[in-house]
């Protein structure tokens, strides 16, 4: 079980004149875990210190908590104590009841010095669950990272290796220098960049405590101060480093930038049948000059083919010099749009929430099971297409289903076969 001992500085009168420390003393030591509490005008003095190293020795106390100013201020003060009279540091806490307690309440002394017991009390508990910590020496890594080879990353790396230490200096782009030598010149004196920088670079690539990885990224990061380890990738260069004279046949020869001819890919148009092809024409005819025509385009060929083909995004694709994955995103983006046959007639069925209450849900089934077709399916001889709605903004006539351009209210089951029998004789 814990023995705590509770110390209470009046800070001359800076806690004393607003906080009742006897009373807070007394209360102090009601708290579980508490065997000892007391106050004194300065603790941080050398007789406050006194009082508290003879009062852990006389009560074998294994955990202190000074109640007196900021913990910046002599919480360091207090662990040092701690540590020359046998108490783990870590078992000795400091409560503000200055800064968070007696200058907030000078003029409320009932409220102050409530406060300050709660506080007092929550620094208990706190050190009740410390652990004694005991402090480990490691072995450092005397060498640096410096991440980036600009004009900063550069200079870094060089006074660190100016200083005797072991440097990596990394950088993700194949060449090093950053923004600074893509510069024309530089402010206020109007420099060349390039004859600041390249010194500084060659000093980089010659240095003996320098180790220049470009073209490289990290990967990995891990550890803590003095013993950090890092993954780092090398990219592929397709050229042996070791090998390299700087010829320069490789730019020659490179085929990123020497490509070798792409064959143009022949037109789609002689596979399309000629009726298409004459109705894909007469639609293109109509925004002949025209910018930003693919929706009305591709509108107007859902609407002649109640789809659209993909031979006519591949044509329309080949008219209008636009990519087919560009005309590919339109057509898959709008519900108006289908990339798969669709019937003479789309039946949508409303299953907003006023139809779903009023049984669109059966009336769904009712029409798939007349059509022998599932929602989102087109019928064999393509004269109906089914769908269903989130609202139609017809909720005082639900349940509510549209075929083509016409619009059925408060519709119910046996309706249904009546309904479709007018379209299926057209």
């Amino acid at each position: 079980m814990s023995r705590i001992g509770v110390f209470i500085c009046h800070c001359g009168f800076n806690i004393a004149r607003s906080v009742d420390v006897k009373k807070v003393a007394l209360e102090s030591k009601k708290i579980p875990g508490v065997v000892f509490s007391t106050h004194y005008m300065f603790l941080c003095s050398q007789p406050g210190q006194k009082i508290v190293e003879d009062a852990v020795k006389e009560y074998k106390l294994d955990g202190v908590i000074v109640a007196n100013c900021s913990p910046t201020l002599h919480e360091r003060t207090f662990r040092n104590l701690g540590e020359r009279i046998g108490i783990n540091p870590f078992r000795v806490e400091v409560a503000n009841i200055r800064e968070q307690c007696s200058w907030p309440h000078q003029e409320k002394g009932k409220i102050a010095t409530d406060k300050a017991t709660m506080i007092i009390k929550q620094i208990v508990a706190k050190l009740k669950g410390n652990q004694e910590l005991i402090p480990a020496k490691f072995p450092i890594n005397r060498k640096a990272m410096v991440i980036g080879a600009g004009i900063t990353g550069i200079q870094t790396a060089l006074d660190i290796a100016d200083g005797g230490y072991e440097v990596y200096l990394v950088e993700k782009n194949s060449s090093i220098g950053g923004k600074m030598v893509q510069l024309s010149e530089t402010f206020p004196t109007l420099d060349c960049p390039q004859c600041i920088m390249t010194p500084k670079m060659n000093d980089v690539a010659q240095h003996p405590n320098i180790h220049l990885l470009s073209y490289s990224e990290i990967e990995e990061f891990s550890g803590y101060v003095g013993n950090f380890k890092v993954k780092i990738k090398k990219k592929a260069r397709s050229v042996d480093e070791e090998k390299c004279t700087g010829c320069g046949d490789c730019w020659n020869n490179c085929l990123v930038r020497n490509r070798p001819e792409i064959h143009e890919v022949p037109s789609i148009a002689p596979m399309i049948e000629k009726e298409m092809l004459a109705k894909l024409d007469e639609i293109l005819d109509r925004y002949e000059g025209q910018t930003g025509v693919e929706i009305p385009i591709l509108q107007d060929i859902n609407i002649e083919f109640n789809y659209l083909p993909k031979e006519s995004l591949i044509y329309v694709s080949e008219k209008l010099e636009t990519p087919v994955s560009r005309l590919y995103e339109i057509g898959t983006f709008f519900n108006a749009f289908s990339l798969e046959p669709r019937g003479k007639y789309i039946i949508s069925v409303c299953l907003g929430t006023a139809c779903h209450v009023q049984g669109a849900g059966r009336i769904l089934e009712r029409l798939e099971g007349e059509l022998n077709i599932k929602e989102g399916e087109t019928t064999e001889d393509l004269t109906f297409s089914l769908e269903t709605v989130r609202c139609l903004g017809c909720c005082g006539l639900a349940p509510v289903v549209t075929i083509g351009e016409d619009l059925y209210g408060k519709v119910t089951q046996a309706k249904i076969s009546r309904i479709l029998k007018k379209y299926k004789n057209k």
